[in-house]
Order: structure tokens, then C-alpha cells, then sequence
């Protein structure tokens, strides 16, 4: 095969009607991933049939065309998203069967959870990542397997079983000194070799910067572009996009596309409440991962949803100061001056309470969002989620997580 590099996988498009030893592999492929093709040896209607629900399982365009998005999934090592197939047995049961791997039956989509399986049925569950995002300390306890990894703005001091993500602040909110950062080359290839210096024993760069200035959007794609050059494998280059990381107009702004071809992650944050409400609601994870689903893989995005709560106070002038709590901190607060618990129009809960003269609201990251966001990451085959902050979060949020899917470990790990 070496002498004959065209007939690899991957070297061109494989749609229904091509043959060849690429469609060999395909197939090879395919079966390896629990898809049933019969007798065929060329791309006939059962391997468009397996192309097409391989890519429903994946979050791609289901057009049964083994195209560009495609194989960058397929032949890629290093994949966040992890496939099983369980084929049913006789008697058993869709409880009996995710009990033995450690899920709930929600990891294996709603149209299975209310149905009986039957004898053959092939059930599908993923593996994802799951990140802890360590605001201040970076030593929180966590439990085995909780875990793919933290994310760091500074390393540890004593080693981890788990690899860690560095995330330097760089001032990630002021877009002054970003347009500083990113104003000449010389100042973009100093920032790029201070990031690279700074690594250490970390598996990858996170560039923190949730604002980029429209008129910095091709001097920030030079910047990623050094990253990825000075980054030696398998470290990974992290990003943020959304809202306040405007994409391409002839206005100016980021190239989304050529983002994706260069970071490993894109990390996909909930824009925080404006005024007291909840932290987060489906709707709008949904329309967020919508918006970067035409030009970012699914499988390399992580939703950043917040598990700490918050408290907002207003004051005689009806200005609202909000903090971040501890989920224990919060609920033991609002014991504590007899707060009542109210719903907000939209039915949500949160407790409120008077001290002083001054109003307080106390908002938690209640269970039902978790699971929103983690069927969130289902529906569109994220790479995973990031929990932010770790060590704020109400303890009870990991058996929620591994209901919905196996917590995945980091596949292109340095050892």
C-alpha cells in the first residue's frame, strides 16, 4: 500500500457506485464499527445505508457521501468521541445492559429509554470528556474516573494522575490589550514562544481569549497558526469561540472555518445572566452549538456550563452585585436567613431572601439543567463538556454526567 498512497483511505471522495481497494478499507471500517454490509465489495446502497447512520451517530451530515468531515472523524487517532456497539442478547433488558457498562439508560437516546429491545439490536453509547475548569485551586479532590482532565492556569504543584490543560489569564476580557497582544508579527511570535516555554508537563495550550475585535480576526488566526507550529504532538491548542468572538464578514472578525483545521478543541461557553435568572437554559446551548455546527466538527467542541451558583444582591438603588458561590455555601445561606423559594415566569426556582434593606437572590445549577446539557451534548456529539468552576459543584452532579455517558479518558496522552 506505501507504494500506491492515492489508494489510501481517505485520498478522495467515496460515494455510492466507486470500487477499489479504499472501498476495501472502508468496509473494514465500517464492520469494525458494529454496521452490518452483507455481501457487498463496492460502495453499494448497504454501505451508503452504514455511511449515512455512521454519521448520524457522529453529529455529521447524514448524506451517506464519505466526503472531507468524514474521514477527518474516521481516520482521525486521537478522537475525543468514543463509539460502543452492544448487541442484545435474548432476555435482556435496556436496564441490565446499562448497568454493565457503568450509564443509565438515557446514554442510549430517548426513542430506547420508554421501548423493550429486542434479540440483535444494536445499542449505541459514546464516551465523552469531561473537564474541570480550576478557577483558584488547582488541588481539588476528585474521585478516579470522574474526570478527563482539569484545566489550569498555572501547574500543579505536586503530580496528578490526570493531565492538565494550561490556561494562562493573558487578560481574557480586555480587548485593548488583546489588539496589543496581536498588534505585529514580532508581538504575536513573543506571546507564541512564551505559550510554548510555559507548557511544562502540560497535554495542551488553551488560548483564554473570549473577545477577539473584528478587526483582529486575521492577526488572531496568525496567532493560532504559530501555536499549531510550535506545539509539538500530541500537545493539544485549545480555543474559545461564541457571541464575543465575531466569525467572518467582509466587516472583518475570525475565520471559523480555518480555526477548526487548526485547534483540537473549541471550547463553546454559556454567556453568563445579564440580571438575576437561571445560569443556563437549553435553548440556548442549543442555538449556540447550532451556530458553530456549519463550521466547527461537533466532536471538537466542549460546552463550558457553569455548576457553581450565584447570588445577586441589589441595593437601595436597585444596582445588582453578583457572586459566585459554593453549591453547599449557597444552600446553606439560604437556610440560614430563612430564604423562601420562589419560581421566576419561566417556572425556574431560586431563593430569595431580605437582609438590611437590601434584596438577595440565591440561583443554583439545579439537576435539571445538567441533564439538559448533557443531552445536549448527545444530540449533537460533542467532544464533551467543561464543568466550571471545579470544586463549587453540588456532589451529586457526577452520577447525573455518567447517566448519560462514560466519562472518556484523554486518548493522545504524553506517556
Amino acid at each position: 500500500m506505501p507504494l500506491f498512497p492515492r489508494r489510501k483511505l481517505g485520498w478522495r471522495t467515496l460515494r455510492l457506485g466507486h470500487k477499489g481497494p479504499d472501498v476495501a478499507q472502508l468496509h473494514a471500517f465500517l464492520r469494525r464499527q458494529g454496521y452490518d454490509l452483507g455481501e457487498e465489495t463496492d460502495f453499494g446502497y448497504l454501505t451508503k445505508d452504514a455511511v449515512r447512520r455512521w454519521q448520524r451517530d457522529h453529529g455529521l451530515v447524514a448524506d451517506g457521501i464519505a466526503g472531507k468531515r468524514f474521514f477527518a472523524l474516521a481516520l482521525k487517532k486521537d478522537v475525543p468521541v468514543l463509539r460502543t456497539v452492544h448487541v442484545a442478547s435474548p432476555q435482556e433488558t435496556l436496564e441490565e445492559i446499562a448497568k454493565t457498562y457503568g450509564v443509565g439508560v438515557e446514554a442510549f437516546g430517548a426513542s430506547f429509554s420508554q421501548k423493550p429491545v429486542y434479540p440483535g439490536q444494536h445499542l449505541i453509547f459514546f464516551d465523552r470528556e469531561i473537564w474541570g475548569l480550576c478557577l483558584g485551586d488547582p488541588e481539588v479532590k476528585t474521585s478516579p474516573g470522574q474526570l478527563t482532565g482539569r484545566i489550569c492556569s498555572q501547574h500543579p504543584d505536586t503530580p496528578w494522575p490526570e493531565p492538565y490543560i494550561l490556561r494562562p489569564s493573558l487578560n481574557s476580557d480586555d480587548l485593548v490589550t488583546i489588539h496589543q497582544y496581536l498588534r505585529t508579527h514580532g508581538r504575536r511570535r513573543k506571546l507564541a514562544k512564551e505559550s510554548i516555554q510555559s507548557l511544562g508537563d502540560a497535554h495542551g495550550f488553551y488560548l483564554p481569549w473570549e473577545k477577539v475585535a473584528p478587526v483582529d480576526g486575521r492577526r488572531y488566526l496568525k496567532l493560532l497558526k504559530l501555536l499549531r507550529k510550535k506545539l509539538k504532538p500530541p500537545a493539544l491548542l485549545w480555543v474559545e469561540l461564541g457571541p464575543n468572538v465575531p466569525s467572518w464578514t467582509l466587516l472583518g472578525g475570525v475565520d471559523y472555518e480555518a480555526v477548526n483545521n487548526l485547534v483540537d478543541r473549541v471550547v463553546l461557553p454559556l454567556p453568563p445572566p445579564p440580571t438575576p435568572g437561571p445560569l443556563a437554559c437549553q435553548k440556548d446551548a442549543e442555538e449556540l452549538v447550532d451556530s458553530l455546527l456549519p463550521t466547527i466538527h461537533s466532536w471538537k467542541i466542549l460546552l463550558k456550563i457553569p455548576v457553581y451558583a450565584l447570588e445577586w444582591e441589589q441595593d437601595l438603588e436597585g444596582e445588582n452585585v453578583v457572586r459566585r458561590l459554593p453549591y453547599q455555601t449557597a444552600l446553606s445561606r439560604a437556610y440560614r436567613h430563612g430564604a423562601r423559594l420562589s419560581q421566576d415566569e419561566g417556572g425556574f426556582p431560586y431563593y430569595s431572601y431580605k437582609k438590611r434593606d437590601r434584596n438577595y437572590q440565591i440561583w443554583l445549577p439545579h439537576h435539571g439543567l445538567l441533564e439538559e446539557m448533557a443531552f445536549v451534548a448527545n444530540r449533537h456529539n460533542l467532544a464533551g463538556l467543561v464543568l466550571d468552576s471545579l470544586g463549587l459543584e453540588d456532589p451529586r452532579i457526577w452520577q447525573i454526567l455518567t447517566r448519560y455517558f462514560r466519562i472518556a479518558s484523554l486518548n493522545n496522552s504524553q506517556e
